[in-house]
């Protein structure tokens, strides 16, 4: 009996996500790794052990490996990557600066990629937890460590229960088509991720996932193309939860999946979200160049007068602001306004809902934030605040701590101080990457040995917020 594959985790080092990156590509093109081998003149267990992150592989390999694939230069890219980020941590301890606070330990996405069937989920519980410490020397560090045991992990909403192997003709019998019922669960795993907290979320959304890979290689016809079509859409989810958890190496991998699928599932929209997708990725990476470049293709992909188009735009306007171009900036959130009206009165886009005036005016706050208008990015951030629904919890607290940023850069110690004393039980309990990165970034920028009260009562909640090194 075949041996599964080794579980990759993308997050943890260049070189497993070059493995899983390979894996994926030759599981698509239907090769063995004896196959691909020969095809590149080398042996199959070196492509095995490649793909299981054990030997590394040569730049002069991964061009081959590139031609024989046909991936338009996919792995040579992420040799570069791997490379550049050598996995040398040990294994219970990860002492890069801080990075954001993490929910469960992300599971490896590329069983849904495998040839045989995937494996079984594992048992609630049964994933370790990486959790914020603070070192003797006061930096933030993150540490794998067990479960306590005591509350097992939150399965929000399981995968229907069918057999082993289910088909569409399975679905068909008892519940209708299977698109639609997983479309129905998907949202209801949205609106679950706002409350909850992507590490509540993500195991399900994953395990759904498996089971429309699963659907998708059995398929045919416009079954297939439609089920396609909901595996993109679980993927960009997917993307979206590693993203708001701090992981973006693992959000790229499920992001390009959801590119690719939408791509061969032949949905233009789709194509178009997922860019937009890409384009906010690249925003909350610092990285102006691409932030714009997917903006641009995005807003080419979208209809006209769409909210598609507008969240192109939106992306354009804040890489205005990474580029510290205020007035071109400034010009573009007035347009994304304005376009924002025209499609207000559309029925509701089945994705995309989240794009709302709150929206905007958080992103626009952000941008002032960025072009170092600090008092009117407070403002902006209060009127975000006002005009959110109050099902956002997570949001509220990520709007919350780039409120408090806003405040200290605008020389509001105290006012900073109780935004991020706001924020922090919700990023505790959301498990929210993306707020905890600014609440560590405010503890280490407020002002030390300060004699405000409101600042001290941040500063011992949020140490009381990590462990401690022992």
């Amino acid at each position: 009996m075949p041996q599964p594959p080794k579980q990759l985790d993308p997050s943890r080092s260049g070189r497993h996500w070059f493995g899983a990156e390979l894996r994926h590509w030759r599981v698509l093109r239907g090769l063995s790794q004896a196959q691909l081998g020969a095809r590149v003149h080398v042996s199959g267990d070196l492509i095995g052990k490649i793909e299981k992150a054990v030997r590394a592989c040569s730049a002069e390999l991964a061009r081959a490996l590139d031609e024989a694939l046909g991936t338009g230069g996919v792995l040579t890219r992420a040799l570069a990557r791997a490379t550049a980020d050598a996995d040398t941590s040990p294994a219970d301890a990860d002492t890069s600066p801080v990075r954001p606070f993490p929910g469960p330990a992300r599971p490896t996405p590329d069983a849904i990629l495998t040839e045989d069937p995937p494996p079984p989920a594992p048992l609630p519980g049964a994933e370790t937890l990486r959790v914020p410490c603070r070192t003797a020397e006061g930096r933030i560090i993150f540490v794998t460590m067990p479960p306590s045991g005591s509350c097992p992990p939150l399965a929000l909403v399981p995968p229907p229960v069918v057999p082993a192997a289910p088909s569409v003709r399975d679905f068909l019998a008892v519940d209708g088509h299977p698109a639609e019922r997983l479309r129905d669960l998907r949202r209801t795993l949205v609106r679950c991720d706002n409350v909850l907290g992507a590490g509540h979320v993500y195991d399900t959304a994953r395990d759904h996932l498996r089971l429309i890979g699963g659907l998708v290689r059995q398929g045919t016809g416009a079954d297939r193309r439609t089920l396609l079509h909901v595996q993109a859409e679980y993927a960009e989810l997917c993307g979206w939860l590693c993203q708001d958890s701090g992981d973006e190496r693992t959000a790229r991998f499920w992001t390009d999946r959801a590119l690719e699928w939408s791509h061969t599932a032949g949905q233009r929209e789709a194509v178009a979200y997922v860019m937009v997708r890409k384009a906010q990725l690249a925003a909350d990476c610092g990285d102006p160049a691409d932030t714009a470049d997917l903006a641009e293709a995005t807003r080419e992909l979208a209809p006209p007068r769409s909210r598609f188009a507008v969240m192109g735009a939106l992306s354009a306007a804040y890489a205005h602001a990474l580029n510290r171009e205020a007035a071109v900036c400034h010009r573009t959130f007035d347009s994304v306004l304005g376009m924002l009206d025209q499609v207000a009165d559309d029925p509701p886009a089945r994705r995309g809902n989240w794009l709302d005036s709150p929206h905007v005016q958080a992103q626009r706050a952000q941008a002032l934030s960025l072009l170092g208008e600090h008092e009117s990015a407070s403002d902006g951030f209060d009127r975000a605040l006002r005009t959110l629904p109050s099902t956002y919890r997570r949001d509220r607290g990520y709007i919350l701590s780039q409120r408090a940023l806003a405040h200290l850069r605008a020389d509001e110690p105290e006012r900073a101080a109780l935004a991020g004393l706001q924020a922090l039980p919700i990023a505790s309990a959301t498990g929210s990457g993306r707020t905890f990165r600014a609440l560590a970034a405010l503890d280490g920028l407020l002002p030390a040995g300060s004699a405000q009260p409101q600042v001290r009562e941040y500063r011992t909640a949020f140490d009381a917020s990590v462990l401690h090194e022992a």
